[in-house]
């Protein structure tokens, strides 16, 4: 699909997903290993040059953005946090919002020992089950007292009253 996009051949993510990249830096003689968590908003390109954007948003409320390319030899490694369900290709609308909204998206949850194939019953079991769940007739008794059955009114709500309170803007 052109919103789900595989690293080495090991890991598979797509848009919404939030990924932690782990990437090494050089400064001077130095190396070290760096990473970033956030939501993939975009994935762009085909083939060879596909690259994908994570957005996270940083002290003080700031959005920091960063395009990987797919085969770039700084990325060591990636690891999902937690997949995403969502309904766009590009979730370029998430720069537009502030604060906890801005990276607020539907979670895929998968219990575990969850199996994904459905088990069917032969057709024996079926006959077995159908013998096993038929009720016994009421047995008759004569000269037995009658018992009545009180049927207990439903009682009709209407709609509820909306009460609405006045408020006061203060400038």
């Amino acid at each position: 699909m052109a919103n789900q996009i595989k690293w080495q051949d090991k890991i598979e993510f797509g848009v919404g997903d939030t990924i932690k990249v782990s990437q090494t830096i050089k400064e001077g003689d130095k190396t070290r290993t760096q990473a970033f968590q956030g939501i993939v908003i975009a994935i762009r390109g085909n083939g060879q040059g596909k690259s994908y954007i994570v957005r996270k948003i940083a002290v003080g409320g700031v959005g920091v953005e960063k395009i990987y390319p797919i085969n770039t030899p700084t990325v060591t490694g990636i690891e999902i946090v937690k997949k995403g369900k969502v309904r766009r290709a590009k979730l370029y609308y998430l720069r537009n919002l502030l604060g906890k909204k801005a990276t607020k998206i539907k979670d895929v949850f998968v219990r575990k020992g969850q199996s994904a194939s459905i088990e069917v019953p032969l057709d024996n079991s079926k006959t077995e089950m159908k013998e096993e769940n038929v009720r016994p007739e009421p047995i008759k008794v004569k000269n037995a007292p009658k018992v009545e059955v009180v049927k207990e009114k439903k009682v009709k709500k209407g709609p509820k009253k909306i009460v609405r309170k006045e408020r006061q803007f203060v400038r």
